[in-house]
């Protein structure tokens, strides 16, 4: 992420709940998780995996910024630009991909 992608404008228009996830994605951005993130090498994870570990974790810190701690309320989010953008994510996992992910046995 070169440039941060949102610019921030005052308006009278309506405030969508989505609309502090761009402040917590640069925040993300800053302190470098996804680098050390996607170091990680999980025995239960393919190599083929076209998810990221940081896309995994961005998503889950999205949903929790939202108010949402349950694996399926992803699903809203799967196809919203908007959180993808302000997350900083590639591809917003499905909601089996986020729990087998996240959950340790």
């Amino acid at each position: 992420m070169k440039d941060f992608p949102i610019r921030f404008v005052l308006t009278d228009e309506a405030i969508t709940p989505s609309a502090g996830l761009a402040l917590v994605g640069y925040l993300l951005h800053r302190t470098k998780l996804d680098k050390r993130v996607n170091a990680l090498r999980l025995p239960t994870v393919r190599r083929d995996v076209h998810i990221s570990h940081s896309d995994v974790i961005r998503s889950m810190i999205g949903l929790l910024a939202t108010g949402k701690t349950d694996f399926d309320h992803i699903e809203a989010y799967r196809h919203d630009h908007i959180f993808s953008t302000s997350m900083g994510i590639q591809h917003v996992p499905s909601s089996p991909t986020l729990r087998q992910r996240l959950v340790v046995s």
